[in-house]
């Protein structure tokens, strides 16, 4: 009995050995497998949360990037100011020598400009509007390099290697670009890209990580992208093919071509926005350039990167890309306004605009052209109209065809074509001496309108811009003398004179409101004018030196352009002595001044 108990007691203490045999091995176990993977998983997930935090910040900074890419602007001698934006005359780092803003005009407004117009001359069969399109498109080559060459310098300025040397190498065929690279935007405020973005980066890290390093680069997509630039209205005046288009816009980085002629527009968005970096591609001469990536190396500070199990080590490093799309303002206030003037009454042979543009109408016996030089003509005492250099003398349809053209050059993407085409057809009305108004309404559509009083200085050409004079006959036998006066032709601080070609301003200024001049608050909200247009109020719409506050009187500090308000006079065209030919010209009806001040001027 004895020995059996002894026997029992020995088993139990076997078992009892086996068992803590068993949990010390799953000690052992734990500490050389769980523990290792436990600790491998702990550095792993400070590891992504490093990397995650490292990644918003980045795509955080490309937005940034991107934002300070709208800014970017070029001073362009065929168009004035432009930028991947479009930014309102209220800059005070775009002011003309009139002391006034200037407008910033979108590249992609721009090209889109150019191709509707290009479609319009093939529309109406119009040689004139086809060459003038033409020469702004091959224009337009030389604003997308020099707007490529500003962007560029923009990411790459102060970056790592010889700075110096870099600024050397940009410069436009020009030279419009410098070697300071001292970019600024419309408002005059310094853009440092790299600079903002690394200020950023360093605030807004968390404390295990640290910047090592960024690069900037701005290039394309390679993916469908959207311009921001919608498809003229009606199809049968797109002219696209698949894959020209996204959702009813030009699609980026693709070539749009129409009559065999290249029309490339930027990626850019109503707003800043990430894009795949994996379609990213470096910039070329063949795209704008409007896509920012930002590549940063971070460091880690985590203290137990190096102490981990099995020989494993985490990166003590993160390098992150992102990549971002511009933003782009919408192309806002009044365009300028076309004058058509009427000394007597609509006559068989000028019934429509399409009779203007038709060349069998007209038998031209001479035409001038003259420059307003030292100052416009006649306001100002020391300027006087010269015969021209840089602008033909072309007949009367020519003219017609030309003023046209820059008119709704200077409307931008306002006007639907088939408003114009219905413009065109618009039959005048029988009163005689009748004053014209054309106008672009809210809906695309033009409105013309007849208006009993002028809010424009009569005769008036702003200094740089164009008065041609055309004496011709008509197949009725009658004699007109008629007079063009074109603001918006030359564009730029360099070439369009104090205003720099933009529309002169009405007096007063708010006449658009006033019934005496066949407006009020609602007309002139239609056109995009006024203060329900606006949101400005004036304070003396009589003082030369009138100040604009917000819509609810408040002081606003960015004061825009006075002709922002109500429009200004783009073009002026003036046809005196339309009348049945009894015996001579009526020389009340318009006289001819020339000689000395070098022009024709009706009083």
């Amino acid at each position: 009995m004895k020995n059996r108990t002894s026997k029992i007691s020995i088993q139990n203490l076997n078992k009892r050995n086996q068992k803590g045999n068993i949990l010390l091995l799953i000690l052992a176990c734990m500490c050389l497998i769980i523990v290792p993977l436990l600790l491998v998983a702990s550095q792993g997930g400070l590891y992504a949360i490093d990397r995650d935090r490292a990644r918003s910040a980045v795509e955080a900074a490309a937005l940034l990037a991107a934002n300070d890419m709208s800014r970017v602007i070029v001073e362009d001698p065929a168009f004035g100011y432009v930028s991947l934006s479009n930014f309102p005359p209220n800059g005070e780092g775009t002011l003309a020598r009139d002391g006034e803003p200037l407008p910033v005009t979108g590249i992609n407004t721009l090209t889109g400009t150019i191709r509707q117009l290009a479609v319009l001359g093939q529309e109406i069969q119009n040689d004139t509007i086809i060459d003038l399109a033409e020469t702004d498109r091959k224009c337009l080559e030389s604003t997308i390099d020099n707007l490529n060459m500003s962007l560029a310098a923009a990411v790459r300025h102060s970056q790592n290697g010889n700075a110096r040397q870099q600024q050397l190498n940009i410069r436009s065929k020009d030279q419009i670009m410098t070697g300071d690279l001292d970019l600024q935007d419309s408002h005059g405020q310094k853009i440092e890209i790299r600079k903002d973005v690394s200020t950023f980066l360093d605030q807004h890290l968390p404390p295990s990580l640290k910047l090592e390093s960024i690069e900037l680069e701005n290039g394309w997509l390679a993916c469908p992208s959207r311009s921001s630039i919608a498809l003229p209205n009606g199809t049968q005046f797109q002219h696209v093919e698949k894959g020209q288009s996204i959702d009813g816009e030009y699609r980026a980085f693709v070539n749009v071509p129409f009559q065999n002629q290249e029309f490339t527009f930027a990626g850019v968005g109503k707003s800043s926005a990430l894009v795949s970096t994996a379609d990213f591609k470096s910039g070329d001469d063949k795209h704008i350039n409007s896509i920012v990536r930002v590549k940063a190396t971070f460091v880690r500070n985590n203290s137990f990167t190096h102490v981990m199990p099995f020989g494993l080590e985490m990166p003590d490093k993160i390098e992150i890309a992102a990549a971002a799309q511009p933003f782009t303002m919408d192309d806002t206030g009044p365009a300028g306004i076309m004058m058509l003037r009427f000394g007597g009454g609509a006559v068989a042979g000028l019934q429509s605009w399409r009779d203007f543009l038709q060349k069998s109408n007209f038998h031209d016996r001479q035409a001038m052209a003259y420059q307003a030089v030292r100052g416009d003509y006649p306001a100002d005492p020391c300027a006087t109209m010269r015969p021209s250099k840089l602008d033909a003398a072309k007949g009367a349809s020519q003219q017609f065809s030309e003023h046209l053209y820059y008119w709704l050059r200077n409307g931008h993407l306002r006007p639907k074509l088939a408003s114009v085409l219905e413009m065109l057809s618009q039959t005048f009305q029988s009163a005689p001496n009748s004053i014209y108004a054309y106008e672009f309404n809210n809906n695309g559509n033009i409105s013309r309108r007849v208006i009993a009083r002028d809010p424009f200085p009569r005769g008036f050409t702003s200094e740089e811009q164009v008065s041609t004079t055309v004496d011709t006959n008509l197949n009725s036998g009658i004699n007109p003398i008629i007079i063009f006066r074109n603001n918006v032709k030359r564009l730029g601080k360099d070439t369009g004179g104090k205003h720099a070609g933009q529309p002169v301003a009405g007096n007063p200024l708010n006449w658009c409101e006033l019934s005496e001049y066949g407006g009020d608050d609602f007309i002139a909200g239609a056109v995009r004018k006024g203060r329900l247009a606006t949101g400005l109020t004036l304070l003396n719409p009589n003082d030369g030196q009138s100040m604009f506050r917000g819509f609810d009187g408040k002081t606003i500090c960015l004061q825009p352009r006075k002709s922002y308000y109500s429009g200004g006079l783009a073009v002026d065209i003036e046809i005196g002595g339309l009348h049945p030919q009894q015996s001579e010209p009526d020389a009340a009806s318009i006289s001819q001044v020339k000689a000395g001040r070098g022009g024709f001027s009706r009083r």
